[in-house]
């Protein structure tokens, strides 16, 4: 009998990185473990337990293959190569395109680090785009973590931050289950009930936590930003929110001229006007002046809510300027939204309103995360900046038991940002309409790349080489994108295995699973604590094959084109060792002990005291000149017309959507164990939908709108609102025999296909994944 070996690792099949023990018998995986001493080691979900069905999936690419078939052929056909050949023929095309039109034409196409393998090789994958000199990769960030991300920074000055359950009194999911995608954040929220916090859900469905939540706020789908501007409104007229942190640390009394919009600054006024210098906010003439201040860069010692909330004249030797405080500029768009209103909006009743604002309220802090339920609209980005805000009311953001940016320990990124020339990022496709959109960080829409593939404007896309991904199952506008992709000059893809967006590519490229590569994880952020935790998780096996990893493909194409020594010396080692270094961390120490090492310092809270927020004002900040500068409404309000209101009759039902456990993205389909979970895509909706429409449970249903259509199974459920259905995206074909398949489109089950992209959000890019119109049948 052969000794079975305990291998300590974390997968990285979805967000929640869990730790476990691999399970290794004669050089292969048996099995998978929880590692309950891990952060994020409690407990594994079916996708990470469905680790060997992957590794050794029949259908496993396992060498790379040229296609040998026309672009569009109903059955591909391929012919297998040696990497050397499909590394050279890559680079050559890389290298010409550079040399006679410029990198910008090559674009590229990267999965999500957040649910698929490429969690450890993203900083590698983005480093080699930026060191070519693209400044367009489809990231699909704008339908995923670009507004908790990126948009909030607008707020806070950093990201959502890591919300601490361990601490906290109140607990808040806006749009976001755990349940389905992040286990290990899961078990923090129960761990918190079990403690006896309060908490609030936002979701449209009855979902685990909204089931169990103290107050469930079922709001419509698309209509939250309204209900964060209804929430604030009741806590700023009742004058319930921190006011001392308000007026300490946030901009609520910078004082902003009605005619300009712009802050009042010293060079605008009288020095003996009616305003004092907030030295924290800058020197000289371009100092912000604050409305009732005792002195320079003083408070008064009673700081009520009045002096925060109120208008002003500012006396000049050339006359009067009226101003506002930034917070009354606020209360003003939020008075907009007050209870029956918010509730003819939002369908949630007024008394849950004021429930939800009296906990917000009362509780001594608030941890909270939103994710996709509210970054999937075409207002996504201020109902960030709304939720937002509402949150900086409470003060909890960087305090104990609220959400804590930063880390444990400082690291080095190595994604490369420094590498674009200022030129080629702004030729990024969509920049010019999305100023301060992803587009400025070098991510693009699937939709700008194929417009640009397909008209040559504002110049040509040539080439696409994607990293992982199925574009034509994951995005909208499948049509559109098989066209672009058959018009493409030279197109690549790696994965694990043939899929709809492969099938098009002229080289496809086999790569190695997270289990046959190391990979670096420099903090956990399931929790405070999981921060603490470094880990480099060794290759458990050997690649299966001939496949490679990212990392290794992307160092390999870096040396053929002459970018190695922008890329550690094509070195992996050296780039770990870069990214370890402000830390302390060696990596040697840490390829020593697999299981990972806990750092000795915690994440600082109330870091702000020390330096401020990140931010132009060094406070959060309510009112955004940022955004003001760029075009873009300064405070979140909200354009009625910018909510989805249904102007089709013949579309009578909110066509929403929702992630299962069992599968992320388009992937695991083709998994046995998770096949059985869910063999079909499915549709909920509401009782008396169902009833209404003759549907019964599992009767296949079609679903249509005004851009297309798709079928899935029906699963009435019980507190759904009567108007709204939640479908379920990354489908793109049934294995059921009794499957139904219109028109003969094997991409029937695609969800993706009936979502329009002509409306989108004006700062991000964001679709209304979450929030169209349709109908449905019984077939």
């Amino acid at each position: 009998m052969t000794e079975q070996q305990r291998v300590p690792a974390f997968c990285t099949q979805c967000r929640s990185r869990c730790g476990c023990e691999v399970l290794v018998e004669d050089g292969a995986i048996v099995g998978v473990e929880p590692m309950p001493g891990h952060p994020s080691g409690k407990t594994l979900c079916p996708k990470g337990k469905a680790v060997t069905e992957l590794v050794y999936h029949k259908d496993r690419l396992t060498q790379p293959l040229r296609r040998t078939s026309p672009k569009g052929a109903k059955v591909p056909t391929w012919e297998p190569i040696s990497w050397d050949a499909a590394m050279s023929e890559i680079a050559g095309h890389m290298g010409r395109i550079r040399d006679a039109h410029g990198t910008e034409q090559v674009a590229f196409s990267v999965t999500t680090p957040s649910g698929t393998h490429m969690s450890d090789c993203i900083s590698w994958v983005e480093r080699f785009i930026r060191a070519y000199g693209s400044p367009n990769t489809i990231y699909g960030t704008e339908i995923c973590n670009w507004h908790k991300d990126f948009v909030s920074r607008l707020t806070y000055g950093s990201d959502i931050g890591t919300p601490d359950f361990a601490h906290t009194d109140c607990v808040l999911l806006w749009g976001h289950n755990p349940a389905a995608t992040w286990l290990a954040r899961s078990i923090e929220v129960q761990k918190a009930m079990r403690r006896g916090v309060k908490m609030i859900v936002v979701d449209p469905r009855p979902t685990l936590y909204a089931r169990r939540a103290e107050c469930w706020l079922k709001v419509r789908p698309g209509t939250d930003q309204a209900l964060a501007l209804g929430l604030a409104n009741l806590m700023l007229k009742s004058g319930r929110f921190d006011v001392a942190f308000v007026r300490e640390w946030t901009n609520a009394a910078f004082l902003v001229r009605d005619d300009t919009g712009a802050y009042l600054r010293q060079s605008d006024v009288d020095p003996q006007g009616d305003a004092a210098v907030i030295m924290a906010a800058g020197s000289g003439d371009d100092s912000l002046l604050a409305f009732d201040t005792a002195g320079p860069g003083q408070w008064r010692a009673d700081p009520t809510k009045a002096t925060l909330m109120a208008r002003n004249q500012v006396s000049t030797a050339t006359g009067d300027i009226p101003c506002r405080t930034a917070l009354q500029i606020f209360a003003e768009a939020a008075a907009e939204y007050p209870p029956a209103r918010v509730a003819e909006i939002t369908g949630i009743p007024e008394e849950q309103l004021q429930k939800a604002a009296d906990i917000l309220a009362d509780s001594a802090s608030v941890a909270y995360y939103a994710w996709n339920g509210v970054g999937q609209s075409a207002t996504a980005s201020q109902t960030d900046r709304a939720i937002s805000i509402l949150y900086g009311l409470t003060g909890s953001y960087g305090r104990a038991g609220g959400n804590i940016p930063g880390g444990a320990a400082r690291f080095n990124d190595i994604a490369g940002h420094d590498l674009l020339t200022d030129a080629q990022r702004d030729k990024a496709l969509g920049l010019d309409t999305r100023p301060i959109g992803p587009g400025k960080l070098g991510w693009v829409t699937a939709r700008d790349v194929y417009d640009a593939v397909l008209t040559q404007k504002p110049y040509p896309i040539r080439a696409l080489i994607s990293f992982g991904g199925n574009i034509l199952a994951a995005q909208p506008d499948p049509a559109k994108a098989r066209e672009a992709f058959e018009k493409l000059e030279f197109h690549v893809h790696t994965d694990f295995f043939l899929n709809a967006t492969a099938e098009y590519a002229d080289i496809v490229l086999p790569v190695a699973t997270s289990w046959e590569r190391e990979g670096l994880r420099p903090g956990f952020d399931v929790s405070l604590e999981g921060m603490r935790k470094v880990q480099l998780r060794p290759a458990i096996i050997p690649p299966i094959g001939e496949s490679r990893s990212d990392t290794d493909i992307v160092l390999d194409l870096a040396q053929r084109l002459g970018l190695a020594d922008v890329m550690f010396d094509c070195d992996a080692d050296k780039g770990h060792a870069h990214i370890l270094a402000p830390s302390g961390v060696e990596l040697e120490e840490l390829k020593a002990n697999p299981e990972g090492i806990t750092l000795p310092d915690s994440v600082k809270l109330s870091a702000y005291l020390e330096n401020g927020f990140a931010t132009p004002t060094k406070r959060l900040e309510i009112y955004s000149e940022q955004l003001l500068q760029s075009g873009y409404d300064p405070v979140p309000t909200l354009d009625a017309g910018a909510l989805p209101a249904n102007t089709d009759t013949a579309y009578p039902l909110r066509l929403s959507s929702a992630k299962t456990i069992t599968y992320c993205h388009s992937q695991g389909r083709n998994i046995a164990s998770l096949r059985r979970l869910t063999p079909d895509p499915v549709l909920e909706l509401s009782l008396e939908t169902a009833e209404a429409y003759g549907i019964a449970l599992h009767d296949w249903v079609e679903i249509s709108t005004k851009a297309g259509r798709f079928i899935a199974r029906a699963k009435p459920t019980k507190d759904l609102a009567p108007d709204a259905v939640f479908a379920q995206h990354g489908w793109a074909v049934s294995n059921s025999d009794d499957a139904p398949n219109p028109d003969g489109n094997r991409m029937a089950t695609n969800f993706n296909q009936a979502i329009s992209t002509d409306h989108r959000d004006p700062i991000s890019g964001s679709i209304p994944l979450r929030c169209s119109w349709c109908d449905i049948r019984k077939i």
